[in-house]
C-alpha cells in the first residue's frame, strides 16, 4: 500500500465499454449472409433501432445506411417489404430510395406510397400508370392528395381506390374528379355514400350524388348541407330528365321519325317542359316543336308558327295550351329568339355555336331571378353541355354566373 504523499502508480486508461446496441461486424456479416429472410429481418430491425437512436459512430452509421440500401434490393420480397415499413416515415428515406421502393411490387411500395412525405406529384402520377390496384389505394389514402393526383385516381383507380379517395378528407377533390368518379362507380353504394358524406360539397355535386343514394342518405345530405326536402326531390327528378336526354341523343340525331320518339316519351310521361327546354337549348329543334305540338294537341307546323312568332302572343298561347307554367315563357322565348337570329335549323356543324349562344343569352336575359322555376330550368343546361361550351357562354355573357342558389 503506498505511503501517504507518495505518487500514485500509473494506471493505463481502460477502453470505453462497448455499446450493447451497436451493430457489430458479426451482425453485418449475419445480415449479408443469412439464408433466411426471417433472420435478416430480425437483425435489420436492430439496425434501424441503432440508426434512429443515434448510437452509432459516423463510420458505423455510414455502414448501416449502406446495408439498408443493400436490403432494399434484397431478392426476398419480405425483406424489401420490411425495409419499406421501417423507412415509410423515417428521415433515412432518401428521394432515390423512395423512388426505388415505390416502383417495386405493390406490397413493398404500399407503405412508402401511403405514408412517406415528400413524394412529388409527378412520381405519384407515374406510379398510377401502373395497373397495380394496391398502389392506387395507397396513393388515395395519403394524408394529402393534390387535385392532379385525385383526378388520375378518379380516372384510373378501381372501386376500392376511388372509395378511399372520396373518404379521404385530406384529398383535394375538384368537381371534375367527383363527376368522373360518379360516372364510373356512382351506382356502387360505397362510392355514392362516400361522396355524399364528403364535407363542403357544392350544390352542383349534391345534385349528382342525390340521384345515386338511398332515401336515408338523402336525409343525411339534407341535414349536412341545409337542403329542403322539396329541393332534393327536384334534384332527383332533374337527374331523371338528364338521363333521358342522354339516352335519346343517339336516336334523335339519326331517327327519321321524330313523332315515334315523341309518342314514346308521352306514353311514358317523360315529355316534360324541362326535357323540351333541354331539347330546345341543345339544338334539337324538331323534338322541341313536335313535343310542344303533342302536349298542346295541335299540328307540329302550327306549334312552330306559334313558337317562332315575332310578337308576344304566339309563344304565350302555345305554352298555355301545352300546360307549361306561364312563368317559363320568357326563357323559352329567349332560346327561340337565338335560333331565329342565328337562322339555326338544327345543323350538327353549328350545334355547339348555337348552344353557347343560347346559354349566354339566357344568363344575360334571365338572371338574376327569384323565381325557382326559372332557376331550375337554367340549371338543366349544365346537364348536357361540355365544359368548353359553358365556359364560352359565360365569357360571352360577361358575368361570373353561378347557376346555384340556396333554396329554402
Amino acid at each position: 500500500m503506498p505511503q501517504p504523499g507518495a505518487p500514485m502508480p500509473h494506471v493505463a486508461p481502460q477502453p470505453d465499454a462497448p455499446n450493447p446496441n451497436a451493430l457489430s461486424s458479426r451482425d453485418v456479416e449475419r445480415l449479408l449472409t443469412s439464408p433466411t429472410a426471417e433472420t435478416r429481418i430480425e437483425t435489420m430491425n436492430k439496425l434501424f433501432h441503432d440508426l434512429e437512436a443515434g448510437a452509432l459512430s459516423p463510420a458505423e452509421r455510414s455502414l448501416a445506411i449502406e446495408v439498408v440500401h443493400c436490403f432494399a434490393g434484397d431478392a426476398q420480397v419480405a425483406v424489401r417489404e420490411a425495409v419499406a415499413w421501417q423507412l415509410r416515415n423515417s428521415p433515412l428515406l432518401t428521394g432515390e430510395l423512395a423512388e426505388r421502393l415505390v416502383r417495386d411490387v405493390g406490397r413493398v411500395a404500399f407503405p412508402i406510397l401511403r405514408d412517406a412525405a415528400g413524394l412529388t406529384d409527378d412520381l405519384l402520377l407515374d406510379v398510377l400508370s401502373d395497373p397495380d390496384s394496391g398502389k392506387h389505394v395507397a396513393v388515395a389514402s395519403r394524408s394529402k392528395v393534390s387535385a392532379r393526383v385525385s383526378g388520375a385516381i378518379a380516372e384510373r383507380g378501381n372501386v376500392v381506390a376511388v372509395t378511399a379517395l372520396l373518404r379521404n378528407d385530406g384529398a383535394e377533390l375538384p368537381d371534375s374528379a367527383m363527376h368522373r368518379a360518379l360516372d364510373r362507380f356512382g351506382r356502387v353504394r360505397m362510392v355514392s355514400e362516400a361522396a355524399a358524406t364528403r364535407p363542403g360539397l357544392s350544390l352542383a355535386m349534391v345534385e349528382r350524388v342525390v340521384a345515386f343514394v338511398s332515401d336515408s342518405m338523402r336525409t343525411t345530405l339534407m341535414q349536412a348541407h341545409g337542403l329542403s326536402r322539396e329541393l332534393v326531390e327536384r334534384l332527383v327528378e332533374r337527374g331523371r330528365e338528364a338521363a333521358t336526354m342522354r339516352l335519346l341523343r343517339p336516336v334523335l340525331r339519326g331517327a327519321e321519325d321524330i313523332d315515334a320518339v315523341i309518342q314514346w316519351l308521352h306514353t311514358n310521361r317523360r315529355l316534360t317542359p324541362v326535357l323540351l327546354f333541354q331539347a330546345l337549348c341543345a339544338g334539337d329543334l324538331s323534338l322541341f316543336v313536335s313535343g310542344m305540338a303533342l302536349r298542346a294537341g295541335i299540328p307540329a307546323e302550327n306549334a312552330r308558327r306559334l313558337a317562332w312568332d315575332d310578337g308576344e302572343l304566339g309563344m304565350a298561347a302555345l305554352m298555355k295550351k301545352a300546360a307549361v307554367a306561364p312563368g317559363l315563357t320568357h326563357p323559352f322565348q329567349v332560346a327561340v329568339g337565338v335560333a331565329k337570329r342565328m337562322e339555326y335549323e338544327g345543323e350538327e356543324s353549328r350545334r355547339e355555336d348555337f348552344q353557347s349562344e343560347v346559354i349566354s343569352e339566357l344568363f344575360t336575359a334571365c338572371t338574376p331571378t327569384n323565381d325557382w322555376m326559372v332557376d331550375d330550368l337554367l340549371l338543366q343546361l349544365f346537364d348536357q353541355k361540355s365544359e368548353e361550351v359553358i365556359d364560352r357562354a359565360l365569357d360571352q355573357a360577361g358575368l361570373p354566373f353561378s347557376p346555384v342558389r340556396t333554396m329554402q
